[in-house]
């Protein structure tokens, strides 16, 4: 419940900035801007009848290397679940920028008003920046459609930890945004 009361008072935050911002954007004349979303599924994560596993040792490998590929860029903000297995992936970059991680609760949300919330987060708040996204496959799809970007590939679901996505979205709703689509880290290993 506390989780709860936290999000629904940040969606309340977001929402008055939003129009505050909306009310002074039109008597602004500044340049469209484009914001950029780097988006990963979780890193590999413990093949157990548990709801909510940790990572392996080569998802903690992944990890690291997520931090490696982004250590460098002006990441504003890092957006995961609730989720352990998005947490931990995310911690090492994280710690490194010093960044808090920005939780939208998947559990108690369900699917469909996650992917908003992901989108509503990104849009109210960090238009103009750059933000990672660490999610869950097949869900990245969805988030990327929010922002009227290109299709997705289908990643396998077994082996698919090491796919890298860079969405430029335009500020303007009505412009695609531009997909980029790469692997980082080391291949995923097949388990037969």
């Amino acid at each position: 419940m506390k989780l709860f009361t936290v999000t629904f008072l940040v969606f309340i935050l977001c929402s008055c900035s939003s129009a505050d911002s909306s009310a002074d954007s039109s008597t602004d004349n500044t340049v469209n801007s484009s914001t950029t979303i780097y988006m990963v599924r979780h890193a590999e994560k413990v093949n157990e009848d548990n709801p909510d596993p940790s990572l392996t040792m080569d998802g903690f490998t992944r990890a690291d290397d997520l931090k490696a590929a982004l250590m460098d860029a002006s990441i504003d903000a890092i957006i995961v679940s609730d989720l352990q297995r998005t947490q931990l992936t995310a911690q090492p970059l994280a710690d490194y920028l010093g960044l808090q991680m920005i939780v939208i609760p998947i559990q108690e949300l369900g699917g469909e008003l996650y992917i908003q919330g992901v989108v509503d987060e990104i849009n109210n708040n960090w238009s103009g920046k750059e933000v990672l996204v660490v999610t869950h496959n097949p869900l990245y799809r969805l988030i990327a459609e929010g922002f009227n970007t290109p299709e997705l590939p289908a990643i396998d679901d077994a082996t698919g930890y090491d796919h890298f996505f860079v969405i430029t979205k335009s500020d303007v709703p009505s412009e695609q945004a531009k997909l980029s689509h790469t692997r980082y880290g080391a291949l995923p290993q097949r388990f037969f």
